[in-house]
């Protein structure tokens, strides 16, 4: 395998990851043991009105987790794309050495 071929492979495999990261599902658990869901790390899916009504905080809670699920997610995208977009500028002479 290439080195072309991996960085390609590996570049798919974070960008994959790294979406992967962004929509799965964000849920707090309330002191009553029933779970506030929180939607994904975009937003989607989030009952703001659902979770106010358990308690203001939980809103907040839940912003603080998109937040940080966003802040692991786009590195992991940003670097997966960067290998696509290196392996795929490289020239292919390069690689033949």
């Amino acid at each position: 395998m290439s080195v072309r071929t991996f960085a390609v492979v590996v570049g798919l495999a974070f960008l994959l990851g790294g979406g992967a990261i962004l929509f799965v599902m964000l849920a707090v658990e309330a002191p009553s043991g029933s779970l506030i869901p929180c939607g994904n790390g975009l937003g989607f899916g989030f009952d703001e009105p659902a979770a106010a009504a358990v308690g203001q905080a939980y809103v907040d809670i839940c912003a603080d987790l998109r937040h940080r699920r966003l802040l692991w997610a786009l590195p992991v995208i940003g670097v997966g794309a960067l290998l696509l977009i290196g392996s795929l500028v490289s020239s292919r002479n390069a690689t033949r050495r």
